[in-house]
């Protein structure tokens, strides 16, 4: 089995607690370094593995080490220097969301992937969650009929202060959030691109100077409405993720899976009325269609390992799970979003 030299950089928030035991367990990876900026973290990896070589440069782990993937779980300011670094070194890139600040960085690093031959993929961790997996399996299925509306809103109230509240270090929530459910939208609906796009930006609780509230709406390449709300400031949510389709509708709640439908072949049975009075002057009598209706329980072993995912793209040149121009595309959206609004000072 080929080995993938890999090293990591960052053991923050996901680089710790996700992409650090990822490497050291998965049998296709040869964990060999770390980067980190932070002493107590490094010691931390090191009383973990002590085999790994620590870092608290990342330019001197790339020149040091003989790696064949990089995964890059730094803050987004400094992605594209050290995507950069890495190509010129001949090291493949697996990337934490969002790909770079704006949208010329993301372009720049798909130019130099492409000059230097290397490969690139993005981290969208809500492909891989069971609600995804099996929600995809629905709607491709046909069951709910015509997609014609996918919504996804994500509630909660936080006085957020650290770096992801800033601005100038690439914050906001239509940045951190918004990379999330942009693609997650995106790839339910099998759509590739958005063709119409309106969004509303609000700083609302944020001590930052960033967004913690958004309102997005699109219309996907395949006639696709999708509804987008990110509510920092909000004291009550409703339901995640709701698919409409124009044989049924599924939702989340919890760890559940609800669908109702029901079967198309009942249309034929009616046909349209174009009198100008209704019969005992009642418009319903058609009423509601014969509803069928499931439930999926949710668990662990629905999920996409992504790391065996990384694998197939960067040790057996599979096709990568996320497309680096499906990434492309979300950066896009996020920086029209931000072209539009006052918060980012247009």
């Amino acid at each position: 089995m080929k080995k993938l030299r890999s090293g990591l950089v960052g053991l923050g928030r996901v680089g710790w607690p996700f992409h650090f035991p990822q490497l050291l367990e998965k049998e296709g990876f040869d964990f060999l370094a770390v980067t980190d900026m932070q002493d107590e973290r490094l010691a931390e990896a090191k009383s973990k593995a002590p085999h790994i070589r620590c870092y608290k440069d990342f330019n001197r782990m790339i020149d040091e080490e003989e790696l064949d993937l990089v995964v890059i779980a730094s803050p987004t300011g400094f992605h594209f220097e050290q995507v950069k670094k890495a190509f010129e070194a001949g090291v493949d890139v697996f990337l934490e969301k969002p790909m770079a600040v704006d949208l010329a960085e993301a372009d720049r690093m798909i130019e130099l992937m492409h000059k230097h031959g290397r490969k690139l993929m993005v981290y969208q961790p809500h492909r891989k969650f069971a609600h995804t997996v099996k929600a995809k399996e629905i709607i491709d299925s046909g069951l709910l009929g015509n997609i014609y509306m996918i919504k996804h809103e994500t509630s909660l109230f936080r006085f957020r202060s650290d770096w992801q509240s800033m601005k100038k270090y690439g914050g906001g929530m239509v940045n951190n959030y918004g990379a999330h459910f942009i693609d997650l939208l995106l790839y339910l609906s099998n759509s590739k691109k958005a063709v119409d796009i309106s969004c509303h930006l609000r700083r609302i609780a944020s001590v930052g100077d960033a967004d913690d509230v958004v309102k997005l709406t699109m219309v996907s390449d395949n006639n696709t409405i999708l509804d987008l709300d990110i509510n920092c400031a909000a004291a009550v949510s409703n339901r995640p993720l709701i698919v409409y389709g124009d044989c049924g509708t599924l939702w989340l709640e919890k760890n559940v899976l609800y669908i109702k439908y029901f079967d198309p072949e009942i249309r034929k049975e009616f046909s349209i009325d174009e009198s100008l009075a209704a019969a005992g002057r009642k418009y319903d009598l058609i009423g509601e269609p014969p509803w069928q209706e499931k439930q999926i329980q949710l668990t662990k072993d629905m999920e996409v390992d992504y790391y065996d995912k990384c694998y197939e793209y960067f040790a057996l040149d599979q096709k990568p799970f996320v497309d680096v121009r499906e990434t492309r595309e979300v950066m896009r959206i996020i920086q029209e979003c931000k072209d539009r609004s006052e918060i980012w000072g247009k």
